[in-house]
């Protein structure tokens, strides 16, 4: 009160009125107010705190979020669907947690993600959580932002003991336990380790990301051949089931090998095994060299099959040369269906056994194949007498002066001789290989190049001046030797036109011819080149076509 309650006038801070001595109503003091307003600040204050760790969050569903809870501490539980992932620039992790409802990113940063990487509570695909956090509200981006390492309540789901084989894409999210084999290990790009496991039943990809490193602890990668056991949820690549674990703790190795086939005796397996994985005993009876690879007949007491190594794999093996007739093997690879017939075919090196080793291929002359059985190795010595060029290979008749003999070489055997330029006509080699028959005519197949060996080089035959060949020289092998004034390639192979000063002729190299040509990117205006071949004519041109790739020399 500032005036006189009896006069009216004015007191100020008076006491006592100074005009008519009236006594004033006593005031509050300045530091009882001071205190109370602390006091109330500080019961207001604890009144919040209890408020914000006593009462409960506010629980909502995913799809309740919206733009006026923009910065609101809510809770949502759900699934992980996604994720985690960690931007190490960030220092962030994120998830992608569904309810019935819809889906929400969850993000966490820095400190929160060290606490949670450190306690071992980072959440996993496939997990339940119960999650707090502030809101983020921006256009139709709804995430959340967890603030505290104990707002997060991660429960693992028990894991199902599975075969391999009866994972499905009706798996999806499913935590499940597998054993198998690592049967290949890959990066498809910088950042993702791919480690195929396979078992009897079939096989799957186990997925392991950096960012499952970072939060989870360092992976070193199994080694192919080892047997691994994985707890991890199931999730699917463009519609295929892969796993990802939740931590690497859940790769464990195992000291026994998990078997990746069934062994099987050979006659019991049949068209309903296509696809399948098998392991096979047997003896083989016939082994040949193809265009694409290695062929050999297994056979047991029950049947036999076709075994088929490509090319790759064949180069690959620690002892092709011991997969001749006569040898014991055990192979593991998978069935597959021919023209209506059965193939097994392995897939790595270390998937074909070898148990024992053949007889040596014995030495014989020509005239003694005739009485030799189909698929027998033999050793044959005799001069080229005559060369024939095909698509897939090369013929070469021999001759030893008893009889003749085609010795068939494929092109990728071909390619495997130790010295390609000296296999030419007029030359002496030994050969080893299977015993076949083609077209009534008895071939000798060796399955790789160190099979054959030129013991006696050709001697290089007289040339002629281009101007002398004419049309009477049809099929008879001449050399001429003259500068390239131009060429060309064709859907075929290459021609070149060749001039000795005395005339010009037309050079055809074939396809497979040219592709083995020594210095053959030479081949160009100005180079001197010395070629053998047959002549031979096409729409009234004369052409010389050398039948080997040895014949054609650059200078």
């Amino acid at each position: 009160m500032t005036h006189c309650p009896s006069c009216g006038r004015y007191v100020g801070p008076y006491e006592a009125c100074p005009y008519c001595g009236a006594r004033q109503a006593p005031r509050v003091s300045l530091r009882a107010v001071k205190w109370a307003a602390l006091i109330l600040a500080t019961v207001g204050l604890a009144l919040l705190w209890v408020a914000a760790t006593r009462l409960p969050l506010p629980h909502i569903s995913i799809n309740q979020a919206s733009a006026t809870m923009n910065f609101a501490y809510v809770e949502i539980a759900g699934q992980v669907v996604r994720g985690p992932t960690y931007n190490p620039d960030s220092r962030s992790l994120s998830f992608t947690v569904a309810d019935d409802t819809g889906e929400m990113r969850v993000w966490a940063f820095r400190d929160v993600v060290d606490s949670l990487r450190a306690a071992g509570r980072i959440p996993g695909l496939g997990d339940q959580v119960v999650v707090a956090g502030t809101l983020r509200v921006r256009e139709e981006d709804v995430s959340l932002t967890l603030n505290a390492p104990e707002h997060l309540q991660v429960t693992r789901p028990e894991a199902e003991e599975r075969a391999i084989g009866s994972i499905t894409a009706a798996d999806a999210l499913r935590r499940v336990r597998v054993r198998g084999q690592v049967w290949d290990v890959r990066e498809p790009y910088s950042g993702l380790t791919l480690i195929t496991l396979r078992d009897a039943t079939g096989a799957i990809g186990l997925a392991v990301d950096d960012s499952l490193r970072y939060l989870t602890g360092d992976l070193p990668l199994p080694e192919v051949g080892q047997s691994l056991e994985v707890t991890a949820t199931v999730s699917l690549y463009r519609d295929t089931p892969q796993l990802v674990p939740p931590s690497v703790r859940e790769i464990v190795l195992l000291e026994g090998t998990v078997p990746v086939a069934e062994e099987r005796p050979i006659g019991t397996l049949s068209a309903a095994d296509e696809g399948r994985l098998v392991t096979l005993r047997g003896t083989v009876r016939q082994a040949e060299a193809f265009s694409a690879g290695y062929r050999m007949l297994l056979e047991d007491d029950t049947g036999s099959v076709t075994v088929l190594l490509w090319q790759d794999l064949y180069r690959a093996l620690s002892d092709p040369a011991a997969l001749q007739a006569g040898a014991q093997l055990e192979v593991t690879g998978e069935v597959s269906l021919y023209r209506n017939s059965l193939e097994v075919i392995p897939v790595r090196p270390r998937d074909v056994v070898l148990l024992t080793v053949t007889p040596s291929a014995r030495a014989l002359p020509i005239s003694a194949l005739a009485g030799e059985p189909l698929g027998a190795m033999v050793t044959v010595e005799g001069t080229v007498v005559e060369a024939e060029s095909f698509q897939n290979g090369f013929r070469l008749t021999l001759d030893d002066g008893t009889g003749q003999v085609v010795l068939l070489l494929w092109l990728s055997v071909y390619d495997e001789l130790p010295d390609p330029a000296s296999l030419r006509e007029g030359a002496r080699v030994r050969a080893t290989g299977e015993l076949e028959e083609y077209q009534g005519q008895r071939e000798v197949v060796p399955a790789r190049g160190t099979d054959v060996a030129v013991i006696q080089p050709a001697e290089v035959p007289p040339r002629r001046e281009i101007a002398s060949i004419t049309p009477a020289d049809r099929g008879a092998t001449v050399t001429v030797e003259g500068a390239v004034v131009r060429s060309e390639p064709f859907s075929q192979g290459y021609r070149v036109w060749v001039d000795d000063g005395s005339g010009e002729v037309l050079v055809l190299l074939w396809q497979n011819i040219y592709e083995r040509v020594a210095g053959r990117e030479q081949l160009a205006p100005g180079a001197q080149v010395q070629v053998t071949g047959i002549v031979e004519e096409y729409r009234g041109t004369l052409e010389i076509v050398p039948p080997l790739p040895g014949d054609v020399a650059v200078r």
